[in-house]
């Protein structure tokens, strides 16, 4: 221990004797083990840790797989069947996903997130009430009492965290509710729930093509996922020559709930991780290339020690608490680094990241960076001990002090520049990829304009009765007319769901089309997007009228029930024929049975994202069908003449008017429109971060290298300019030096970028992993900036002066 302490002040000692070396080799390689520790804490927390349920292991989704492959809820009946013949499951339960409907009763009418859970839900999850208790029987079956469990922040909020909570009721949209337990802080499932409510709000379904239940199971201890799938397959081939034609399910799937929570960014957030990798491989040549220059000097002082009996493990501990006094603190820096990534990335991916509150650096981050910090140290101190142990002592005794012109240490230095140089272009090339696909989904045409036009979200509870039908009709227009008539407005109307502002719908995933009937014969089926919308919802858009008209005051309750169709529906399925006066039936979404006559064509739009191509949409009137007008999120498109923001007061003042218990919620359609680019905005500003950085880390390389080569062949040089080199020639004898392996490193990179960035190939729009463009234009603009790297010390070269160069020994 004594002999380890005495290393360690001298180690010290060392250090303070080179505080321009310490510092440039901490910020390096804070840099590296800062960005790796970034992306770590987000794949720790999402893909890496268990979900913070007892034996999380056991959780799985039950999904029925469609004839097209695409995964959907569970049918009714199918669950019921499951759930009696299955014995991988120890509890099957119901849980819907959260989303927003209207509350009231507590301190004030709110728009909260509501999911739907069955009585075992809270036994399959393996966490029970704070307060109170979980779902009864009889509060499971139709028609009995609706009960409701909070969750401890909206227990806070709305009813004041106050203790006879179970004597509270609430309204959850037209429903009263009596309240009977209170979740434990921190419980989040499904994700930014604040009300679990009983399922026995509607009757059970019969249908096997009706899927609306999402399932949540815990498999029976022993029993593996492959077990329970080959079970849930058998059980649906019995059920499917049992039901026929009845089940238009072809298959279940199982996933593990972790993976199924993390479906949409485990590759993402992998690629990240080893784009973050790369980047500390880059701060590691650097200090490396650092470590050599200071290996050089101090070349002579460990051969004295080695010729004085210093064993190989003694000299190896010796570099190795040397390089710990570095990366350690520098793992520090890099968690400090690492807590604002962190902040960064949930900034940015707030609403794509799953359970972002288990994102954070905490004790297995810092262990994580702390073991980077000694495993650089480690084996950055073994490799010049091992090398120390083999050399000649009475040749290295005889070497003059830092003056080795070891070619060994030469080429070992245009390596490591050449392995950063090829790493940054890998990254740059994938930033480039990213950031071009960004610009070609910038110039897509929604196919409506979002200047000047502001969205108004607001919801109400459902109706039940022909009377509370009425009354919503006549809120919905008198609010329209109103806002219509505010200073400032050019047009007003509404849609139950906004184009790109369901992002729940990834671009490359499998979408599912609702079908229709063509003239109400079962032989001819259609499929479209279906969405009700009013008659100003067009003009304040911007859509255009292609053919034929709008929805007039011609349209009412008592008249034929009208649909205006997109431009892609009508050259589908009338390609050759007018579509004006063709009959749909849509009544599978909204159990409306009357049948819509096409009155019109409008532009396409593309509703989903940026990415899919616009799909066939059929638009109903609002007026003619108000129940699945008013229980999807209905939202009020204004287009004003200046800035829309402006019109916010206004439009909540006549909204208070006319019902007080409404929440309303404001975004600008450019804010829909930069909102659905968030995915991809996530991705290109952390590969832009990490390109840019990596570049710093080329550019500081080649630098070092290049003035450290000047300053040990000064010598030389004043020879060569004493003899009569011009010092042009010297410049390019420097250059040329410097630039060897940087076009080493760009050969290589290119060749590694080639196939790595085929790994991005589902991130990527409209351009190839192997994009000629990108790929010249990062090797041309990293060589450039390389030869900016290299001219200022091979400048600095042709100013020696002979006399001087000379006296060097």
């Amino acid at each position: 221990m004594d002999s380890l302490f005495r290393d360690i002040r001298y180690g010290v000692r060392s250090l303070f004797k080179r505080p321009g070396f310490a510092a440039i080799a901490v910020i390096i390689l804070a840099l590296g083990i800062g960005a790796t520790t970034t992306i770590f804490s987000v794949v720790d927390a999402l893909l890496l840790r268990a979900l913070p349920y007892p034996e999380a292991g056991r959780l799985v989704i039950l999904r029925e797989v469609g004839a097209q492959g695409n995964q959907m809820a569970l049918t009714g009946p199918d669950f019921e069947d499951i759930k009696t013949s299955s014995q991988s499951f120890s509890t099957l339960a119901i849980s819907s996903v959260g989303f927003p409907l209207v509350v009231t009763g507590g301190n004030e009418a709110s728009r909260s997130r509501i999911a739907f859970a069955s009585r075992r839900f809270f036994e399959v999850i393996g966490v029970q009430p704070l307060l109170g208790r979980v779902f009864l029987p009889e509060e499971e079956k139709y028609g009995g009492p609706v009960a409701v469990i909070l969750s401890y922040g909206y227990w806070q909020k709305a009813l004041g965290g106050r203790a006879d909570f179970n004597a509270a009721r609430l309204n959850v949209d037209g429903v009263n509710c009596v309240v009977v337990g209170i979740m434990p802080p921190g419980f989040d499932y499904p994700a930014d729930t604040e009300i679990w409510i009983t399922t026995n709000t509607d009757p059970p379904s019969t249908s096997r093509a009706t899927h609306n239940l999402p399932v949540i199971g815990r498999l029976r201890a022993g029993v593996t996922i492959e077990q329970a799938r080959a079970e849930l397959s058998g059980i649906g081939k019995r059920l499917r020559e049992r039901y026929g034609e009845q089940m238009d399910a072809v298959d279940f799937a199982l996933l593990p709930l972790q993976d199924f929570l993390t479906r949409n960014v485990r590759q993402g957030l992998w690629l990240l991780l080893g784009s973050g990798s790369l980047l500390l491989l880059m701060a590691c040549a650097n200090y490396t290339n650092l470590l050599l220059a200071q290996f050089t000097v101090r070349q002579r002082e460990f051969t004295v020690r080695s010729a004085l009996g210093a064993s190989r493990w003694r000299l190896a501990r010796q570099l190795i608490i040397e390089n710990a006094l570095v990366t350690l603190p520098a793992a520090g820096l890099g968690a400090l680094l690492a807590s604002f990534g962190v902040r960064l990335v949930l900034a940015l991916g707030a609403d794509m990241l799953p359970h972002v509150n288990a994102i954070a650096v905490d004790g297995r981050v810092l262990a994580f960076s702390c073991g980077l910090a000694v495993l650089i140290a480690v084996a950055l101190g073994l490799l010049p001990a091992l090398r120390l142990s083999q050399q000649d002592l009475q040749a290295g005794l005889k070497e003059g002090r830092g003056q080795s012109a070891d070619a060994t240490k030469r080429r070992l230095r245009s390596a490591l520049v050449a392995v950063q140089i090829a790493l940054t272009l890998i990254l740059f090339a994938g930033a480039g990829l990213l950031g071009r696909s960004f610009l070609k989904v910038m110039q897509i045409d929604p196919g409506f304009k979002t200047e000047s036009t502001i969205a108004m979200t607001l919801s109400l509870p459902s109706t039940i009765t022909p009377e509370q039908d009425e009354q919503l009709r006549q809120f919905y227009s008198h609010l329209l007319e109103r806002s219509a008539h505010l200073p400032g407005v050019i047009a007003v109307g509404g849609i139950n769901v906004l184009p790109l502002a369901d992002r729940g719908a990834g671009g490359n995933s499998p979408l599912v089309l609702p079908s229709f009937l063509i003239n109400d014969d079962p032989a001819q089926k259609g499929y479209a997007i279906y969405r009700v919308a009013s008659s100003g919802y067009f003009a304040a858009m911007s859509i255009p009228l292609l053919r034929g008209r709008i929805f007039d005051e011609t349209d009412t309750t008592k008249s034929s029930h009208v649909a205006v169709i997109s431009q892609s529906l009508a050259r589908k399925y009338w390609p050759n024929e007018d579509p004006i006066g063709q009959r749909i039936q849509f009544g599978n979404m909204d159990q409306d049975k009357h049948l819509l006559h096409v009155v019109g064509v409008v532009g396409d739009v593309r509703d989903v994202t940026l990415e899919r191509e616009a799909q066939p949409t059929v638009y109903a009137f609002s007026l003619q069908r108000p129940q699945w007008w008013q229980v999807s999120r209905l939202a009020i498109v204004v287009r004003a003449q200046d800035s829309p923001q402006s019109l916010i007061p206004a439009l909540r003042e006549t909204v208070h008017d006319l019902r007080a218990d409404v929440p309303t919620s404001f975004k600008t359609l450019d804010q829909v429109f930069s909102s659905s680019l968030n995915g991809r905005r996530f991705s290109l500003v952390i590969f832009g971060i990490f390109a840019i950085t990596a570049l710093l880390l080329a550019v500081a390389g080649i630098y070092g290298v290049m003035s450290y080569v000047v300053t040990q062949r000064t010598h030389e040089i004043g020879i060569r300019m004493a003899l009569g080199a011009r010092a042009a020639d010297v410049l390019k004898l420097v250059v040329r030096n410097g630039m060897g392996p940087v076009l080493l490193g760009v050969t290589v990179g290119l060749a590694g970028a080639v196939g790595l960035t085929r790994l991005m190939a589902s991130f990527l729009f409209g351009v190839m992993p192997t994009d000629a463009l990108t790929l010249a234009t990062v090797s041309v603009g990293l060589i450039l900036v390389a030869l900016v790297a290299c001219c200022i010390p091979a400048r600095r070269a042709t100013k020696v002066d002979p006399l001087i160069a000379l006296r060097y020994e």
